[in-house]
């Protein structure tokens, strides 16, 4: 489950680290690269992301991964991203509330960029609305800071 949100790859990183160490659970963590497109004029460019990730290595959702990324995809302005894997696929809920906790656990809201970023990435992308129903889908629609 990939989700676009508006908090750095650091920030996200974070969060999901913070839930682990407060559960007591084992974690390593993950750097490489990814293969992303970024658009120039009309013509798709392969271009690669450094990722950040961690994994968990023991406790009820032995397995779960986030990998969190920025990815540039026109010519100003990056989008983040925070992908999941989820042991069990998308239907764990174990899982979703997990995610539904870190995301509350952000420093700002995930779903929510200001007009300043929004202009710099391309403001009539479907990327905003596309990451409001993603977090609906999940049960989040309000956000308030932990």
């Amino acid at each position: 489950m990939a989700l676009e949100v508006s908090t750095s790859p650091i920030e996200n990183i974070k969060a999901f680290r913070k839930i682990a160490e407060s559960n007591e659970w084992t974690i390593t963590s993950h750097e490489g690269s990814r293969l992303v497109d970024r658009f120039a004029i009309i013509m798709p460019m392969a271009q690669s992301a450094r990722t950040l990730g961690l994994e968990l290595l023991d406790g009820p959702l032995q397995g779960l991964e986030m990998h969190s990324w920025a990815e540039t995809k026109g010519s100003a302005g990056a989008i983040n991203m925070a992908a999941w894997t989820i042991p069990g696929g998308k239907g764990n809920e174990q899982a979703r509330e997990i995610i539904r906790e870190w995301a509350t656990s952000l420093p700002r809201c995930p779903w929510k960029w200001s007009f300043g970023e929004r202009s710099k990435i391309g403001y009539l992308l479907p990327v905003f609305r596309r990451s409001r129903k993603t977090f609906a889908k999940l049960g989040l629609t309000k956000w308030e800071k932990q």
